[in-house]
Protein backbone atom coordinates (compact mmCIF):
# COMPACT_ATOMS: atom_id res chain seq x y z
CA UNK A 1 0.00 0.00 0.00
CA UNK A 2 1.16 3.29 -0.78
CA UNK A 3 2.33 5.46 2.15
CA UNK A 4 0.07 7.96 1.19
CA UNK A 5 -3.23 5.80 0.63
CA UNK A 6 -2.52 4.38 4.37
CA UNK A 7 -2.60 8.09 5.52
CA UNK A 8 -5.97 8.95 3.84
CA UNK A 9 -7.11 5.93 4.94
CA UNK A 10 -6.22 6.36 8.95
CA UNK A 11 -7.54 10.12 8.46
CA UNK A 12 -10.58 8.64 7.00
CA UNK A 13 -10.90 6.32 10.01
CA UNK A 14 -10.24 8.74 12.49
CA UNK A 15 -12.58 11.17 11.60
CA UNK A 16 -15.25 8.90 11.25
CA UNK A 17 -15.13 7.17 14.69
CA UNK A 18 -14.38 10.46 16.51
CA UNK A 19 -18.05 11.27 16.34
CA UNK A 20 -18.80 8.06 17.93
CA UNK A 21 -16.13 8.43 20.81
CA UNK A 22 -18.00 12.48 21.63
CA UNK A 23 -21.23 10.68 21.39
CA UNK A 24 -20.57 7.81 23.90
CA UNK A 25 -18.53 10.02 26.29
CA UNK A 26 -21.58 12.51 26.19
CA UNK A 27 -24.25 9.74 26.95
CA UNK A 28 -21.96 8.64 30.08
CA UNK A 29 -21.70 12.80 31.24
CA UNK A 30 -25.31 13.22 30.52
CA UNK A 31 -26.55 9.89 32.37
CA UNK A 32 -23.83 10.95 35.71
CA UNK A 33 -25.23 14.61 35.53
CA UNK A 34 -28.62 13.01 35.77
CA UNK A 35 -27.22 11.05 38.76
CA UNK A 36 -26.08 14.07 40.67
CA UNK A 37 -28.74 15.79 40.22
CA UNK A 38 -30.66 13.01 41.63
CA UNK A 39 -28.52 13.05 44.52
CA UNK A 40 -28.64 16.85 45.16
CA UNK A 41 -32.39 16.40 45.07
CA UNK A 42 -32.00 13.74 47.86
CA UNK A 43 -29.44 15.84 49.83
CA UNK A 44 -30.99 19.08 49.73
CA UNK A 45 -34.74 18.91 48.44
CA UNK A 46 -35.89 19.13 44.55
CA UNK A 47 -35.66 22.81 44.82
CA UNK A 48 -31.93 23.74 45.30
CA UNK A 49 -30.77 20.98 42.66
CA UNK A 50 -33.38 22.00 40.31
CA UNK A 51 -32.14 25.63 40.25
CA UNK A 52 -28.61 24.23 39.97
CA UNK A 53 -29.33 21.89 37.01
CA UNK A 54 -31.78 23.63 34.89
CA UNK A 55 -30.95 25.81 32.56
CA UNK A 56 -30.89 29.18 33.83
CA UNK A 57 -33.38 30.78 30.62
CA UNK A 58 -33.97 28.04 28.39
CA UNK A 59 -35.21 25.13 30.93
CA UNK A 60 -38.59 24.26 31.36
CA UNK A 61 -40.68 22.32 33.61
CA UNK A 62 -43.52 20.15 31.94
CA UNK A 63 -45.95 19.71 34.79
CA UNK A 64 -48.79 18.67 32.97
CA UNK A 65 -50.70 21.88 33.02
CA UNK A 66 -50.90 24.44 29.90
CA UNK A 67 -47.52 26.49 30.96
CA UNK A 68 -44.25 25.45 31.00
CA UNK A 69 -42.63 26.95 34.02
CA UNK A 70 -39.62 28.77 32.75
CA UNK A 71 -35.99 29.45 33.52
CA UNK A 72 -34.17 27.85 36.84
CA UNK A 73 -35.48 30.48 39.29
CA UNK A 74 -38.69 29.54 38.28
CA UNK A 75 -38.66 26.23 38.57
CA UNK A 76 -36.58 25.95 41.54
CA UNK A 77 -39.58 28.61 43.19
CA UNK A 78 -42.15 25.85 42.72
CA UNK A 79 -40.70 23.48 45.15
CA UNK A 80 -40.73 26.36 47.79
CA UNK A 81 -43.35 24.63 49.83
CA UNK A 82 -42.09 21.06 49.32
CA UNK A 83 -42.27 19.89 52.68
CA UNK A 84 -39.03 18.97 54.47
CA UNK A 85 -38.53 15.06 54.70
CA UNK A 86 -40.43 14.06 51.48
CA UNK A 87 -37.67 12.55 48.90
CA UNK A 88 -38.34 12.35 45.48
CA UNK A 89 -36.23 10.15 44.20
CA UNK A 90 -35.03 8.64 40.27
CA UNK A 91 -32.43 7.29 38.58
CA UNK A 92 -31.65 7.18 35.26
CA UNK A 93 -32.22 3.69 32.86
CA UNK A 94 -31.07 5.19 29.98
CA UNK A 95 -29.65 8.27 27.81
CA UNK A 96 -29.00 9.61 24.04
CA UNK A 97 -27.10 12.31 22.74
CA UNK A 98 -26.30 13.71 19.56
CA UNK A 99 -23.62 13.02 17.18
CA UNK A 100 -21.79 15.80 18.27
CA UNK A 101 -22.06 15.24 21.74
CA UNK A 102 -23.52 18.79 23.32
CA UNK A 103 -27.29 17.85 23.62
CA UNK A 104 -28.82 14.42 24.51
CA UNK A 105 -32.01 12.97 27.08
CA UNK A 106 -31.88 10.94 29.64
CA UNK A 107 -34.87 8.98 30.81
CA UNK A 108 -35.76 6.79 34.18
CA UNK A 109 -38.00 5.90 36.64
CA UNK A 110 -39.24 8.13 39.81
CA UNK A 111 -40.72 7.55 42.95
CA UNK A 112 -41.72 9.79 45.76
CA UNK A 113 -41.47 8.94 49.77
CA UNK A 114 -43.34 10.94 51.95
CA UNK A 115 -41.59 9.54 55.01
CA UNK A 116 -37.74 10.21 53.30
CA UNK A 117 -36.78 6.68 53.51
CA UNK A 118 -36.04 5.10 49.31
CA UNK A 119 -36.78 1.51 51.07
CA UNK A 120 -40.05 2.45 51.59
CA UNK A 121 -43.37 1.45 49.19
CA UNK A 122 -43.50 4.76 47.40
CA UNK A 123 -46.86 7.04 46.88
CA UNK A 124 -46.46 7.39 43.74
CA UNK A 125 -44.02 6.59 41.13
CA UNK A 126 -43.51 6.65 37.02
CA UNK A 127 -41.07 7.80 34.14
CA UNK A 128 -39.49 11.10 33.36
CA UNK A 129 -37.82 12.42 30.46
CA UNK A 130 -34.80 15.16 30.62
CA UNK A 131 -33.20 17.27 27.61
CA UNK A 132 -29.91 17.87 28.14
CA UNK A 133 -27.81 20.45 26.69
CA UNK A 134 -24.13 21.21 27.52
CA UNK A 135 -23.28 24.75 28.24
CA UNK A 136 -20.28 27.14 27.18
CA UNK A 137 -18.42 26.05 30.82
CA UNK A 138 -18.92 21.81 29.65
CA UNK A 139 -21.65 21.63 32.56
CA UNK A 140 -24.82 19.31 31.69
CA UNK A 141 -27.96 21.86 31.96
CA UNK A 142 -31.52 20.71 31.94
CA UNK A 143 -33.55 22.28 28.56
CA UNK A 144 -36.85 20.38 29.78
CA UNK A 145 -37.85 18.10 32.39
CA UNK A 146 -41.02 16.37 32.50
CA UNK A 147 -42.69 13.14 34.25
CA UNK A 148 -45.45 10.99 34.46
CA UNK A 149 -47.71 8.90 36.89
CA UNK A 150 -47.50 5.30 36.47
CA UNK A 151 -51.15 4.55 36.27
CA UNK A 152 -51.21 1.09 36.66
CA UNK A 153 -49.02 1.79 40.49
CA UNK A 154 -51.30 1.39 43.67
CA UNK A 155 -49.25 2.27 47.10
CA UNK A 156 -50.32 -0.25 49.52
CA UNK A 157 -52.60 -0.44 51.94
CA UNK A 158 -51.54 0.65 55.26
CA UNK A 159 -51.09 -1.89 57.60
CA UNK A 160 -53.72 -2.65 60.36
CA UNK A 161 -52.39 -1.30 63.80
CA UNK A 162 -52.76 -4.37 66.08
CA UNK A 163 -53.36 -1.60 68.48
CA UNK A 164 -56.93 -0.11 67.31
CA UNK A 165 -57.81 -4.02 66.06
CA UNK A 166 -62.37 -3.62 66.75
CA UNK A 167 -62.29 -6.46 68.77
CA UNK A 168 -59.98 -4.57 70.99
CA UNK A 169 -62.60 -1.53 71.55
Amino acid sequence: MHPGTMINALTALTLTATPAIAQETAVDAILQADRDFAAMAAETGPGPAFEAYMDDVDGRLIRGTADALVGSAEISGSFDAWPEGILLHWEPLEGFASEGGDFGVTWGLWSLHPDGDRASAPAGRGTYVTVWRQDEAGNWRGLLDMGTNDPSYRPGAPEADSQSAPEDD
